[in-house]
């Protein structure tokens, strides 16, 4: 089960990241981001940042080393805004969930004409 401190981090960071993307990030790959959800560790050193890309799809997802340095520089931006013991360390993992629903939504319109 998982606690409501845990609920609260989760919710906190994903309203961070959001609001810090959208004022602060100046690389243009990063800002059709859209933060879907985050799932932090039981043990809160780490969370899973779900997200996918407005008006994209995986092809525009940036590749990994980029990932790695965009989660340094979001999650020093965390620190110093927001006051926690620790930030837990930051995976940006895409979500293509979305584009999965629009592709089924598609498909079925075709069957459908």
């Amino acid at each position: 089960m998982t606690s409501n401190r845990i609920l609260q981090l989760e919710d906190l960071l994903k309203r961070e990241i959001s609001q810090i993307i959208l004022t602060k990030v100046k690389d243009e790959r990063f800002k059709s981001f859209n933060i879907i959800d985050v799932k932090a560790a039981s043990d809160l050193s780490s969370a899973k940042v779900y997200f996918s890309i407005i008006n994209g799809n995986e092809s525009d997802v940036p590749e990994i080393k980029f990932l790695e340095k965009f989660s340094s520089m979001i999650r020093s931006q965390i620190a110093s805004e927001v006051v926690l013991k620790k930030v837990p360390k930051l995976k940006f993992i895409y979500d293509n969930t979305l584009y999965e629903a629009n592709s089924i939504d598609d498909l079925l319109k075709s069957l459908n004409e």
